[in-house]
């Protein structure tokens, strides 16, 4: 039945995202994995059958745990009177920033116009099938509702979240301001929140606190499943 549901939740998923990225695969794979191991359950050897549902559920219980750490922090209100908002970029599309990318923005710009003299960086380099820069296109989404250019700086150089950072630091270093004095807030899609800050302190932000966007609900399980992988690598590649 739990397989059932993953594929029905796939199939949603790929409907809404597209196949843009391998793991938007992720919840037909699994449910695929999970009716063939229902299937073979009477089929295989039982100690072997027994050993990998232990590893399943060793598993789960490590997952619900990392996730709960994650939406603990999707919780957290940003700080007020911010020096910079760090907008991290996500996808650019033909038609404009995608539905991620979008709610990250509207996200600053909320957060902008309660705090108007907070200067904003947009950060993200151009993928191979987006159309600009996500710094450049999410830039130009928060100058069509009403933030001024002069506030808004473009980082377009990096791929990943903490090049996103690093770069970030950079600009500010440019602007004759120290980063590890500077108090910053973080923007991106909630469960993505923890990850950054970590990264954020691992480059040595000493202020930081972050503000969540909030996508479409639908895709939250995929979107915090996702993250559950992503930071596992981040700490085995980066914040080891």
């Amino acid at each position: 039945m739990i397989g059932i549901i993953f594929l029905i939740y796939g199939l949603i998923v790929l409907c809404i995202i597209g196949p843009y990225r391998v793991f938007n695969f992720f919840y037909l794979s699994a449910g695929s994995f999970l009716i063939l191991f229902a299937g073979l359950w009477n089929n295989l050897n039982i100690k072997f059958m027994k050993a990998l549902s232990f590893m399943l559920l060793m598993m789960g219980i490590s997952f619900i745990i990392i996730e709960a750490i994650i939406f603990s922090y999707a919780l957290k209100p940003a700080e007020n009177d911010a020096d910079y908002v760090i907008v991290l970029g996500s996808q650019m599309r033909e038609e404009g920033p995608s539905l991620d990318f979008k709610a990250r923005l509207d996200s600053t710009y909320d957060y902008f116009i309660d705090h108007p003299d907070t200067m904003i960086i947009s950060t993200g380099a151009k993928g191979p099938s987006e159309p600009v820069s996500e710094g450049q296109g999410g830039a130009e989404y928060l100058i069509r509702k009403g933030v001024p250019k002069e506030k808004i700086l473009i980082e377009d150089q990096s791929y990943n979240t903490y090049q996103n950072l690093e770069n970030a630091a950079k600009l500010i270093s440019q602007e004759g301001e120290d980063p590890s004095d500077s108090r910053i807030v973080i923007v991106s899609a909630s469960y993505h929140l923890y990850r950054a800050q970590l990264l954020a302190k691992k480059l040595g932000f000493d202020h930081v606190s972050c503000k969540g966007g909030h996508g479409l609900l639908i895709l939250q399980p995929h979107y915090y499943t996702r993250e559950f992988f992503a930071l596992i690598k981040e700490c085995i590649t980066t914040l080891r």
